[in-house]
Order: structure tokens, then C-alpha cells, then sequence
């Protein structure tokens, strides 16, 4: 079915419902991540192609999958940059259904772009996305009725203001693609890998990760966040200071300044992880990294934002894949099931 994420034939869900994202998951088989798409479909459909789990055969509507018991970890910013950001969406919510099916799944995390836009800030929304957003107005207003004609910006005569409009009714807290948002993990741990858009700190972990996943779903689902201990765990996950997850750089550039800034940031990611009970390695995005997929402090960090996207600088796209304690880098001239060939770290 072409139904929109989170969307059922009779009425929109209601705000505040629904179970929160996982904090654990255990994979059988292989872990592939994915970085930060930004609105690039293209990109997005080149980069699951070399992790092996999206067929050539199938179409926008339709995805194969053929990945198995593979479980995917896109690591966040999906939004912005870009003009396709709701068929990215889509496209990875139907390719968790048809993984579900063989024993695996796909799971997006929360990135700072994704906050971004439930908090209303549209000023990397591209103006293609803009018209998505219209077009899938339009659409659930087509599914669920008249009555939700005004909340996307369908009795708006101004055309910019229309777009502004369909897309704070889609994405406010509480909206239908806030609560889709919900669903998703701010911080997801498979196996003994943690991922996190941004990074982790050892405050996050002694705070306790589930509470900051439970209230970044409960703040998109539009739910009151009123007791101390919830906006606590709201600023620590998604809140502007430096070191929250989804805009932690801590561990992201490329290149550390000296040796110093290298071995402090190592030693933290170490008290992080051994916090973490079974934590080997932690895998982020959000920042560039312009040599491609690549790993430091002895392979306990993995940085894999490539910059895919057009949106940003249109590398070539590249992901990590997980097979037991091996961890190496996928691309188009090393895809998924070449031997081993990619660059290999073990840990």
C-alpha cells in the first residue's frame, strides 16, 4: 500500500499515544549503518544498494528488499538539505516492513534536523521539500477528510505560506510525521554497538538512556513536558548545549587538533562505553567527514556521515557493516558480499 507513515484509513493518530522506540535491539545477522541522507533519495537508494538489502528490481513504491536478517541503522538527518525527505522516510519505514518479514529491520535515529523541524525551525528545508510537505498535506487530507483541510495549510491562498503551513501542521509536535518521528530511537544500542546521531557522554549514560528516548518521543507526540526530570532528559538529548546526543561533536571531526584533544575525547568515549553494559563501539553522524567512513581510539569510535547528500557535499556513499567483532566500509567499488576486500578494523 502507498499509505503514508503512521497513517490508517479511518483517522490520524491520536497525540500522546503509542509505545516508545527501543533502547536494545539484538540483530542475527549482519548491522549495516547508514549517515545522514539529507532529502537525497537518490543517494539514500545508492547507499542501501551497497549495504545489500535494497534490490534493483523494485521501485519508489514498491522497495525490494533483499537484505535478509540484516538489521539497518540510519543514524539520523534524514530532514532538510534536500527535496525528498518524506520518500526517504517512506522508503525506509516500508523496508523495515519487508525486512521484519525475513528477521531483520531498519531503524532511523533522531539527528538534530529532525529536532529542528518539530521545533519549527525550517531554515534548511529546501524549496522542493516545501512542496513535498504540500503535496503530502494534500494527500492525508485526501485520506482522512475535510476536516483537516486547514491543519495543512489547505484553505491558504498564499502559496508560500500554504507550504509554511502544511509543514508545521506535518511536523509540530503532536503532527502526523512528529508522531512518525516518535517512533525512533535518539540513542539505539544492537548488539555491542551503540549508535547515536551526534555522541555520547558518560553524564548521558548515568542519567539514564531510555528516559532521553521516552521524552524525545513524548515531546514529538506533543505530550506536556512538565516534571523537572523530563525536560532534564529533553536538554541532555536534544537540547542546543554542545554535548547533547544529536549535537554532540565530540568525537566527529576528522581530525583532532593535537594529540591532547585526541586522547581526552578517546578517554571519554572509553568511560562512555564501559558504562554501557557489553558496549564496544559507538557509531555517530552529523559531522562531514570528507575522507569517507573512518574509525579512531582503537576503533571504539565510527564516524560515517560521508556527506552524501547533493544537499551538502555529494560524496560518494558509504556505510559500515558489522559481521561479529569485524567492522569495514562498504562502497560502490567494495559493496555488500565482495569479500574482503573493504577496510577492515577489529576490535
Amino acid at each position: 500500500s502507498s499509505a503514508a507513515p503512521g497513517a490508517s484509513s479511518t483517522s490520524p493518530p491520536a497525540a500522546g499515544a503509542g509505545p516508545y522506540p527501543p533502547l536494545r535491539v539484538t540483530a542475527k545477522g549482519r548491522v549495516v549503518a547508514l549517515g545522514d541522507v539529507h532529502g537525497d533519495i537518490g543517494q539514500a537508494r545508492r547507499a542501501l544498494t551497497i549495504a545489500g538489502v535494497l534490490g534493483e528490481d523494485g521501485d519508489a513504491v514498491n522497495p525490494t528488499w533483499i537484505g535478509g536478517d540484516t538489521v539497518v541503522v540510519q543514524v539520523g538527518d534524514v530532514l532538510d538539505r534536500g527535496d525528498d525527505e518524506i520518500a526517504i522516510l517512506i522508503l525506509l519505514q516500508k523496508l523495515h516492513k519487508a525486512a521484519q518479514a525475513d528477521g531483520g529491520a531498519v531503524y532511523i535515529l533522531n539527528g538534530n534536523h529532525e529536532v529542528l523541524n518539530v521545533s519549527g525551525d525550517f531554515r534548511y528545508v529546501t524549496q522542493g521539500a516545501f512542496q513535498e510537505s504540500t503535496r503530502f498535506g494534500e494527500h492525508l487530507v485526501n485520506l482522512f477528510g475535510d476536516a483537516f483541510r486547514d491543519a495543512f495549510g489547505g484553505n491558504e491562498e498564499d502559496p508560500r505560506k500554504k507550504q509554511v503551513k502544511a509543514r508545521v501542521g506535518l511536523f509540530s509536535p503532536g503532527g502526523p510525521l512528529a508522531q512518525q518521528l516518535a517512533m525512533n530511537s535518539t540513542v539505539l544500542i544492537v548488539n555491542d554497538t551503540v549508535f547515536a546521531h551526534g555522541g555520547l557522554m558518560p553524564r548521558h549514560v548515568e542519567f539514564g538512556l531510555e528516559k532521553l528516548n521516552n521524552a524525545v518521543a513524548d515531546w514529538m507526540r506533543g505530550a506536556e513536558i512538565s516534571s523537572e526530570e523530563d525536560r532534564t532528559a529533553l536538554g541532555m538529548a536534544i537540547g542546543s548545549v554542545k554535548d547533547s546526543v544529536v549535537w554532540n561533536r565530540t568525537f566527529g571531526q576528522e581530525n583532532f587538533m593535537s594529540q591532547g584533544d585526541r586522547d581526552r575525547a578517546c578517554e571519554t568515549l572509553g568511560k562512555t562505553l564501559d558504562a554501557i553494559d557489553g558496549a564496544k563501539r559507538l557509531v555517530v553522524g552529523h559531522t562531514p567527514q570528507l575522507g569517507g567512513c573512518n574509525a579512531e581510539c582503537d576503533g571504539r569510535i565510527w564516524r560515517i556521515d560521508v556527506g552524501m547528500s547533493f544537499g551538502v557535499v555529494g560524496a560518494d556513499p558509504e556505510v559500515i557493516e558489522i559481521v561479529g567483532d569485524e567492522v569495514r566500509v562498504l562502497t560502490s567499488r567494495v559493496p555488500a558480499g565482495a569479500g574482503s576486500a573493504g577496510a577492515v578494523s577489529k576490535l
